[in-house]
């Protein structure tokens, strides 16, 4: 069987510290029939001159320079610039092991799966080795399994929701886009193309080293926008109940409220954003339920639930002041 044309789109902005490093690990890979679509958003430092400079280097390569729109038009973009029947996602500052392609291709053929996905590492080691073991766990999931691993546990529901460490079919993206403006727009678009799944094929093997810097989009010193994955929560809720899926709905509609209840805090005294206190406020009166509970959150019973309900300046007060004792 010939090995089929496979779309790796790396989007690109102000990582020239981290960016040859990235597109090395991609030229390194084991399967060849790649094109690199490398999409420079508007860079300020070096990170255009250096994928010009690889673009020289390997006929593989093509370069798209853009004024700065933010990463979920370059996403879209790069669907669109895309002639693979796969694509495979990299962030600029990420780096892979050499055999990660190969591998998530192989097991996704073999099992006729429309995507495949694999661990990752997270951390600040620019020197970190992939460990190949002879053997990885493999599991098979239906769409619904897939979306249930959105709330396995914090690793997976990292992995489950982000475009990187998987191989996604490109017709998978047919009638979808990445919201534009929202820089958690992964977040948006996971469950709808998990959901477009007849199969999907998870390795138990680390192959993605997801870098975490200081000048990130996580690393960053809170701002406004960084609220935007709410929007994405809330959009959980409406698509699983569409989808007939009511205890996914009911995990969901739990996780926006706990969200709510974070940033209501951080919204109120760190960011001194009434609109968005205001809107906090509403949405958890929107979505509470009396008798709403949170089991994976110890404090978060029913009683802690209510009263934020009720009073939600008074609850955050009254956290901080036990906060401070158990400190003491």
């Amino acid at each position: 069987m010939k090995d089929e044309l496979i779309s790796v789109i790396v989007p690109v902005y102000n990582v020239a510290n981290y960016l040859a490093k990235c597109i090395e690990s991609i030229l390194a890979q084991t399967y060849y029939n790649l094109e690199l679509i490398l999409i420079n958003d508007g860079s300020i430092d070096e990170s255009g001159k250096i994928c010009d400079n690889f673009a020289i280097r390997d006929q593989r390569i093509k370069v798209i320079h853009q004024k700065n729109q933010g990463i979920a038009a370059v996403r879209n973009k790069g669907i669109i610039e895309a002639k693979g029947d796969y694509v495979f996602w990299v962030d600029g500052d990420d780096y892979v092991a050499n055999h990660i392609i190969e591998e998530l291709y192989q097991k996704l053929v073999e099992n006729q799966a429309d995507m495949s996905i694999c661990s990752y590492v997270q951390g600040s080691d620019r020197n970190f080795c992939f460990d190949r073991k002879e053997t990885a766990n493999t599991e098979i999931l239906d769409y619904v399994k897939g979306l249930e691993w959105i709330y396995r546990s914090n690793k997976f529901s990292f992995v489950m929701a982000a475009s990187w460490a998987k191989l996604i079919k490109k017709s998978l993206y047919k009638g979808l886009h990445y919201p534009n403006g929202k820089i958690f727009e992964d977040i948006y678009m996971s469950h709808h193309l998990i959901s477009k799944c007849s199969k999907i094929v998870y390795i138990d093997r680390e192959m993605y080293y997801y870098y975490q810097w200081p000048e990130s989009i996580l690393g960053k010193k809170l701002c406004l926008s960084k609220l935007d994955y709410l929007g994405a929560f809330e959009d959980r809720i409406h698509f699983f109940k569409e989808k007939g899926l009511s205890e996914l709905a009911e995990t969901a509609r739990i996780q926006y409220l706990h969200a709510l209840t974070w940033e209501y805090s951080r919204a109120k005294d760190i960011l001194h954003a009434k609109l968005m206190v205001s809107h906090i406020k509403r949405e958890y009166r929107k979505y509470y339920q009396l008798g709403s509970v949170n089991i994976g959150i110890k404090h978060e019973t029913k009683g802690y639930m209510l009263a934020f309900y009720v009073w939600p300046f008074g609850v955050d007060v009254a956290y901080k002041i036990r906060a401070r004792i158990w400190r003491k």
